[in-house]
């Protein structure tokens, strides 16, 4: 309860900051006083424009169709205490100008089925599972920034599932691959390809029309044959690769890469999983990467655009609250001492 509380008191905050727009909570926790328990119902009931946020929860929230502009906003993706799950997320038509932040998707967000592109899709500091896909009529205007995903758009039918343009792919941790078909209106920067596939994990779709260029991203692998991470029509600029295993990475094809360097993160647990209570993918100061990016910012997720990678997926904008000390005991008519620390990520 007294972690509820304080999650409602961070919402309260959050809401004097939305003037515009309605602000929608939904909490399917047992006895939970939000006005919704089941998000779908929530969002059939949304307008245009709202905030609808999402408890965290050990129940997770099924799958949704979003068909309207809404801003889907979670408590966090791997918090130790509780995270905010949801299985699937299908952007269907009219779901254009979508945010969502901050929520463990347990399969995938997908837009299967749509006969208009969606514009203007932002999904942050989300950990998804499977992956996002671009079916059908896809999207323009794609800003992906922050999350922890295996794979953002398919090999399989590629012609397909890549449908997505305008799009700025940056500061996140990407376990499997990419796959780009438009690669003249893409950007894919300061990423970390963690155990990425050794086959592609950057995969240019019109590779005979041209090259997609990766800046400052980090191939950081464990495995045992040597890793080749190029493909025809991708070249690398400022980035770097490890192995922590025995085979050398094959040199990236490109200008100002580090090949075979190990990047010194503060503390990547010596191997080449996620782990979210563990890990600082930080740079030490005598790391290479620092500063060798194409503009002189750091490899990797911390560059210098302002954005900030956060483990748990808590959300920017929206105040943390944590309870650092709390009275063990207290006698009858005596005050509770309590420290809380805030952050605003």
């Amino acid at each position: 309860m007294k972690k509820k509380l304080l999650f409602l008191t961070s919402l309260l905050i959050g809401m004097a900051l939305a003037n515009a727009q309605n602000v929608i909570t939904v909490d399917n926790s047992p006895g939970s006083a939000a006005q919704f328990s089941d998000l779908q119902s929530a969002i059939s009931q949304a307008q245009d424009g709202d905030i609808i946020y999402i408890h965290p929860s050990e129940v997770n929230y099924g799958a949704i169709d979003v068909n309207k502009p809404l801003s889907l906003i979670g408590f966090a993706h791997s918090s130790a205490e509780k995270e905010t799950m949801i299985d699937d997320i299908f952007l269907r038509n009219n779901a254009s100008n979508t945010t969502i932040r901050g929520i463990h998707v347990t399969d995938l967000i997908s837009t299967d089925g749509n006969t208009t592109t969606l514009q203007n899709i932002v999904v942050e500091n989300c950990l998804i599972d499977n992956g996002i896909y671009f079916e059908d009529a896809g999207i323009e205007g794609l800003v992906f920034r922050g999350n922890v995903v295996r794979r953002i758009g398919s090999t399989t039918n590629f012609a397909l599932t890549n449908n997505y343009s305008d799009a700025l792919i940056t500061n996140n941790i990407i376990t499997d691959d990419v796959n780009v078909k438009f690669f003249q209106s893409t950007t894919v920067k300061n990423n970390i390809f963690l155990g990425a596939d050794a086959f592609t994990p950057v995969f240019n779709v019109n590779d005979e029309s041209g090259n997609l260029e990766v800046q400052n991203c980090i191939f950081f692998y464990n495995r045992s044959s040597s890793p080749d991470p190029n493909d025809p029509g991708v070249v690398f600029s400022n980035c770097l690769s490890f192995n922590l295993s025995s085979g050398p990475v094959v040199a990236l094809q490109g200008t100002g890469n580090l090949d075979n360097i190990d990047p010194l993160f503060v503390e990547d647990n010596d191997n080449s999983t996620f782990q979210p209570l563990s890990d600082d993918f930080q740079l030490l100061d005598n790391s290479l990467a620092k500063a060798a990016g194409v503009n002189g910012e750091d490899l990797g997720l911390f560059d210098n655009s302002g954005f900030v990678f956060n483990n748990f997926g808590f959300s920017n904008g929206i105040p943390t609250v944590n309870i650092q000390a709390i009275s063990t005991s207290v006698a009858p008519g005596e005050n509770l001492n309590v420290i809380i620390n805030t952050s605003n990520q």
